[in-house]
């Protein structure tokens, strides 16, 4: 018990100490002698001093932070120097109390009010001191003040909501001049309140034309504040008043928003009608209250007034329920789609696409299918797209298999704008169907919607395929999934399977297309084996097939066809298949290799155009032993022009690498060449290699 005795002692004597530290702390003495220093050193600033001491004052206010004793001396010893100081550092000191004012410099402050000279700065020292005693010094300096000085103080008295002045403000409505009479029903919107609004609804009906606008968006104001205050009744009131055809656009705009965001009584109706209203804005207004407006049954109760509105507020009301996206609305819209008016059934079809699901499919069908216009039916095709929904994809498909030829096709390219996967299945059978549309159709969107699971029976497909238009689309198809099998070399796996246990010439060009398409390492060698057939029609397909490779793994089969073939076709076909390949990038051909193949193209060429393609592929062949067997054509007048474009490429890729052959073989170029154009491309090389001389020549 004594321990316990001695151990409370021990924590009250150390509380004791903690709270005397503390209120140290917060009451520790100030040197006033100081701070009256650095006080007195702004009194007699002007523009242009040195601004040290309105530095120093700035940073002692900051000090004073958490020193509210020393604050308070400060704000009062600014108050009293406030009289005294000269014009630059009255505007000083009355920023400051701005950050620092409070009840005690309101007195001081409120003698600059009604002199022009420093009522704009008094007006910001005072403007957001908490205090009545602030509010009271604005009212008395409201009567003193001239016109011009009234507005600030009015604004003030205003953004305060100082609800006290109020009965002035009231008196200068109809007394002041004008600028002053708008200024005063602009604060006494921001103030609100049952004496405001009396004010303002005798200045809307009794004060003139200037001053109505001012008055009934002051009136408007008022009901703004009402809401903030949770009085929506009463808004609403203000709201219907102001909603009148008798009012500006912009005010009866800002009025229906305002009913309608409050759900006051009647809001629908108005928001409605508002939605006929001469006034684009209004109209504009209107619509955006439909898909925004909150509240119980709101959508039901647009809805329901859509059977007795003109067609052209049914087609706004329509488009408008149709952004509000609630399927409450469905129902009466998808009614309104057998309209005898074919914009509100458009409108309609167009709504049911953004509101409707699996269950909307069947009515949009059959309403493509017995459209008056093509407007009418591209309304209802486009919302089959946009249906979303669990279930939607299924229900196209059924349509689908229940519809004619016409109507089916269409319904394929509906699920194919509807990216749906999960029609494959349905579209393989329509591949097969009797009608030519519909199979082309399924077949262009197998080609986006299949997978690699599906290469085969696309094949089989295909090689069922009685005429060529049927089967281009499914080689189209075939070729584009069986790109989609991640394993290059597994890709024409299933081509070539058919291809092996097909005889009919038809049927095998078309596989040979397919694999041209897929153009893998497997599929080279058999169409490269194929470009041997004796059959002409085989043959033609394969060297085709190979003129059209999009890499240039053919390049050197293009060649061999070149050099070896008697079929002129076949000669120019895979002439330019080469030359175009020499183009792409490899990574497997030695520069040597490609020179070579180039040498023995040019040696095989026996005609002018067959020289200039040459020359052309040569032009991509960045090597100096290219100029070589570029250099001897520039003698000969019909094909001088295309050696000397593929002499100055190649000297200009070379510039870097072999400058040496490259200002030779321009030089060379110069001396035979007239033409200026390709002169000034040659002169050009000439002077990068000079530069790049430079460059290496540089320390």
């Amino acid at each position: 018990m004594r321990n316990s005795g001695r151990k409370l002692r021990y924590v009250r004597l150390i509380a004791s100490y903690l709270i005397l530290a503390l209120s140290c702390a917060v009451f520790a003495a100030f040197d006033t002698a100081q701070i009256d220093s650095k006080l007195a050193a702004i009194v007699n600033y002007e523009r242009g001093m040195n601004r040290q001491p309105l530095i120093a004052v700035e940073q002692l206010i900051r000090d004073s932070q958490n020193q509210p004793e020393q604050r308070k001396y400060i704000e009062r010893r600014l108050a009293d120097l406030l009289d005294g100081a000269k014009l630059e550092g009255k505007s000083f000191i009355c920023k400051q109390l701005w950050f620092i004012g409070t009840a005690e410099s309101v007195p001081a402050v409120a003698k600059l009010l009604t002199d022009e000279e420093t009522a704009d700065m008094a007006c910001y020292a005072i403007g957001q001191n908490p205090s009545p005693e602030a509010g009271k010094a604005l009212r008395d300096a409201l009567g003193k003040a001239s016109p011009k000085l009234q507005m600030r103080i009015i604004n003030l008295l205003g953004d305060r909501r100082d609800i006290l002045s109020v009965e002035e403000l009231g008196k200068l409505v109809f007394d002041g001049e004008n600028q002053v009479a708008e200024a005063a029903v602009s604060a006494l919107g921001k103030i609100g309140g049952s004496g405001s609004m009396e004010i303002l609804i005798r200045a809307r009906a009794e004060g003139d034309s200037d001053l109505l606008f001012a008055a009934t968006d002051a009136y408007l104001r008022c009901a703004e504040n009402l809401v903030a205050g949770g009085k929506t009744e009463q808004a609403s009131v203000i709201y219907k008043e102001l909603a009148g055809k008798d009012e500006a656009a912009i005010i009866r705009s800002a009025a229906i928003k305002g009913l309608a965001d409050t759900g006051g009584q009647g809001a629908v109706t108005i928001v409605i009608a508002a939605l006929q209203d001469r006034a684009r804005m209004v109209r504009s207004i209107a619509r955006g209250c439909v898909r925004t407006m909150q509240g119980e049954d709101v959508t039901e109760l647009f809805a329901s007034e859509l059977p007795g509105k003109s067609s052209a507020e049914q087609v706004l009301l329509i488009g408008a329920l149709a952004d509000r996206g609630d399927p409450a609305a469905l129902t009466v819209i998808a009614e309104l789609g057998k309209s005898e008016d074919s914009e509100v059934r458009k409108a309609a079809l167009h709504a049911v696409g953004k509101l409707g699901d699996a269950s909307s499919v069947g009515f949009l069908v059959q309403a493509a299918a017995g459209a008056g216009s093509s407007e009418e039916k591209a309304a209802a095709m486009n919302s089959l797209t946009q249906l979303d929904g669990d279930g939607v994809d299924d229900a196209v498909v059924k349509s689908m298999q229940n519809s004619q030829a016409p109507m089916r096709s269409e319904l394929i390219q509906v699920l194919l704008d509807r990216n749906a996967a999960g029609a494959v299945q349905a579209l393989l059978a329509e591949a097969e169907n009797p009608d030519s549309n519909v199979r082309r159709t399924a077949f262009k969107a197998l080609g986006r919607l299949a997978g690699p699971d599906d290469v085969t029976s696309l094949v089989k497909l295909l090689v069922q395929m009685q005429n060529d238009t049927d089967r281009r689309e499914a080689e189209r198809a075939a070729i584009t999934v069986s790109r989609r099998i991640g394993d290059e070399d597994r890709r024409a796996d299933a081509v070539l399977t058919a291809l092996r246990a097909e005889e009919r010439v038809s049927v095998k060009c078309s596989l040979l297309r397919v694999l041209g398409g897929i153009a893998n390492g497997r599929a080279l060698e058999t169409i490269v084996d194929a470009s041997k057939e004796p059959d002409p029609a085989v043959q033609d397909t394969a060297v085709r097939a190979l003129a059209k490779w999009p890499n240039a793994a053919a390049t050197e089969a293009l060649l061999d066809i070149y050099l070896q073939t008697d079929n002129r076709t076949h000669r120019l076909l895979a002439l330019r298949g080469f030359v175009r390949l020499l183009a792409l990038p490899t990574q497997n051909r030695p520069m040597q290799k490609t020179l070579k193949m180039c040498r023995r193209a040019m040696d095989r060429a026996d005609s002018t155009a067959e020289k200039k393609l040459v020359l052309s592929g040569l032009a991509n062949v960045g090597d100096a032993e290219a100029l070589i067997i570029v250099e001897p054509f520039l003698q000969t007048e019909e094909i001088r022009a295309e050696a000397a474009i593929a002499a100055i490429k190649i000297a200009g890729s070379i510039v870097q690498t072999d400058s040496g052959k490259a200002e030779i073989a321009m030089n060379k170029l110069l001396a035979v060449l007239q033409d200026e154009n390709l002169r000034r491309q040659a002169e050009e090389v000439l002077r990068q290699i000079k530069e790049s001389k430079a460059d290496i020549h540089k320390p």
